[in-house]
């Protein structure tokens, strides 16, 4: 076992699949202790029993979370400092995707469900742990991960896209205010990762896709992926290039972890490349 993260206690969101998933997993393998919480107890069980078998049953906590409650994100940081008599990490992954509806078509729903979920509630989990980290003078670090689409209109949804920009701008509103605090605030970009993502998106908007699939970063992604048998998803020659869960984790770990001690307000994009063109 390494032990990056030895000593440290930290609540993943978004823990039941894909990157949280994945950053539990790792964590856990550098000596971490964590408290996986998400809304999927099915799958938090799934999680623990795969804990458990790779002997890191003591190391693990599972809780019930929806993130766009103040009062569960309260509750996630307690039972980490309950558990582990600490907590000194946030690793929030919760997130949505929209179904590309463009500007002149949106709907108050799609608009309001991207902000909720991927802004607010993002404000909620790190106020939660920015209380408990204030309160008991604790040098921390928040890692939270939003998207490239913050920066590239083109790999997602205008509701998407604006709902990540705004966790950027948050995540560096806390690196700013709390950094002189020994609070480090950093945000992991992904561009298209294999995760259970798509299925928020509810039914896509025909016309808002069209433009998404043949421009810009889309249009490169698939020229790219023909260059590169490592992301080939089968033989269809309109599968974008996407990357895994187990290339986001160590970024993870390294933010996470001590070694990146001074690495603050950061957002740091992870998509190989391919929203270069766009």
């Amino acid at each position: 076992m390494a032990e990056r993260m030895a000593g440290k206690a930290a609540v993943v969101t978004g823990a039941s699949s894909g990157m949280g998933r994945d950053i539990v997993l790792a964590y856990l393998k550098e000596d971490a202790r964590v408290v996986a919480a998400a809304r999927n107890m099915d799958a938090l069980l799934d999680l623990e029993r795969e804990a458990a078998e790779l002997g890191y049953k003591e190391q693990l906590r599972i809780v019930s979370c929806d993130v766009t409650k103040a009062e569960d994100c309260e509750n996630a940081i307690r039972a980490c400092a309950e558990a582990f008599g600490t907590c000194n990490v946030l690793s929030h992954n919760a997130g949505v995707a929209d179904n590309f509806t463009p500007v002149a078509d949106m709907t108050d729903e799609v608009w309001e469900k991207m902000l909720s979920v991927n802004l607010t509630a993002s404000m909620k989990i790190t106020r939660a742990a920015l209380k408990y980290f204030l309160a008991n003078n604790i040098n921390a670090s928040i890692v939270m991960v939003t998207s490239n689409a913050a920066f590239e209109s083109a790999t997602g949804g205008p509701a998407y896209c604006a709902s990540k920009a705004g966790a950027n701008a948050l995540m560096k509103a806390i690196a700013f205010e709390y950094g002189r605090e020994g609070i480090r605030c950093n945000a992991i970009c992904p561009g298209p990762v294999l995760t259970n993502i798509n299925k928020s998106m509810g039914e896509i908007h025909e016309a808002g896709a069209a433009i998404h699939r043949f421009t810009g970063y889309n249009a490169h992604a698939k020229e790219w992926m023909v260059k590169s048998s490592r992301y080939a998803l089968g033989d269809d020659p309109q599968m974008p290039a996407i990357g895994f869960p187990r290339e986001i984790s160590p970024l993870a770990v390294y933010l996470g972890s001590d070694e990146s001690s001074f690495v603050n307000g950061a957002s740091i994009i992870i998509d190989g490349g391919v929203c270069l063109s766009a």
